[in-house]
């Protein structure tokens, strides 16, 4: 049975930046975050809802497959019930390392445009570092960022186009 998940990428940092542990199994890790996945393969979260949905809460749902557009990719663990992504008012269902999107995405993958704009930095303030710092230390590398990234905006795209790329 086909059905759609509403899925969403990410480093494999991300659990370990926002501080979070997986309710059963393991988060993503570092390792999970390569080319063609981890040394077992593609690895998968699935969320909470997801999980109750899908496994009705089963234990045995961690170290199953689940296809993402027809590649078996392996549930490695379960978020917590509150946790519904870093993005306010969306939810996901799964999700899977940033560095496999290729493996699901195949020609149509954006990781090889420096144009790509689906993706959110996301950072922790350090243990005694205030958010005026952060922010601080992030603007002395925005400039470099915004560079990278411009892709086809800043070879195709008219001034204006550009200029609000670089205001954003």
């Amino acid at each position: 049975e086909t059905q759609n998940v509403e899925g969403m990428w990410a480093s494999g940092s991300l659990f370990d930046t926002l501080g979070l542990r997986a309710i059963a199994g393991r988060t993503l890790q570092e390792d999970d975050d390569r080319p063609g996945g981890g040394a077992n393969g593609p690895a998968v979260m699935i969320s909470y809802r997801f999980w109750q949905r899908r496994f009705a809460g089963a234990p045995d749902a961690i170290g199953r497959t689940l296809p993402l557009d027809g590649v078996p990719f392996v549930i490695v663990g379960v978020t917590p019930p509150g946790f519904t992504g870093p993005e306010i008012g969306r939810a996901f269902e799964a999700i899977a390392p940033l560095a496999t999107e290729p493996l699901v995405r195949r020609q149509d993958s954006f990781l090889a445009d420096t144009g790509t704009t689906f993706l959110t930095i996301l950072a922790r303030l350090a243990d005694g570092q205030s958010a005026d710092a952060a922010a601080a230390s992030l603007r002395t590398v925005q400039p470099r960022i915004r560079d990278a990234t411009l892709g086809d905006i800043g070879r195709f795209g008219s001034p204006a186009a550009i200029a609000r790329y670089l205001q954003a």
